[in-house]
């Protein structure tokens, strides 16, 4: 494969992997997948870092297999239980000393990000007391599947915060398609 504008995480592999399996897609994914992505899915910690082929690979065939739905409940599971363990214990910190608001996890995104990808970045843009936008770019256009995860990965950051539901308002696709501007309210 050719290298891409960004990288994923052997730990962001791993945790896609976990996640289908704990759909039960694991098996039905695997015989639609190129060779080389079935390669590091099998042994994603063979390398630090993988090209984003392998994320285009993995995201276009299992939303094709399964919709947005689960898609969507695919990231959830991801950011909760793979990327969710290293993350919450600075998450828990950060909502004990700025408070139990989203906006104390989304400020706290943009130093996330670089534990599943590598290349992308995040910005929380906040837009008044109750609102805010976090947007993320990347270095090349994204599949359509990528917002869905995105709102997978945040329903699971909502949830951290009790007492206080936020929503997503909308998302834009933006810059031919190489940002997103989730658009999130509380």
């Amino acid at each position: 494969m050719a290298v891409r504008g960004f990288e994923v995480t052997a730990v962001y592999v791993s945790g896609f992997r976990k996640a289908l399996v704990d759909l039960g897609l694991l098996e039905q994914v695997e015989v639609r997948l190129q060779p080389s992505t079935k390669a590091v899915l099998d042994a994603p910690h063979s390398a630090r870092t993988h090209d984003a082929d392998v994320l285009r690979d993995l995201s276009d065939v299992l939303f094709a297999l399964s919709g947005k739905a689960v898609f969507q409940q695919h990231a959830y599971l991801m950011a909760r239980d793979s990327l969710g363990k290293i993350l919450i214990p600075m998450f828990k910190v950060a909502l004990a000393l700025t408070g139990r608001s989203p906006a104390t996890l989304l400020a706290r995104v943009p130093d996330s990000v670089h534990q599943a990808m590598r290349g992308v970045t995040a910005t929380w843009q906040p837009d008044g007391p109750n609102r805010g936008a976090l947007v993320v770019d990347y270095p090349e256009p994204i599949a359509l599947a990528a917002e869905d995860g995105w709102r997978g990965t945040l329903k699971f950051l909502f949830e951290l915060v009790e007492g206080t539901p936020a929503t997503i308002s909308k998302v834009e696709h933006l810059n031919g398609n190489q940002r997103l501007s989730i658009h999130v309210a509380w």
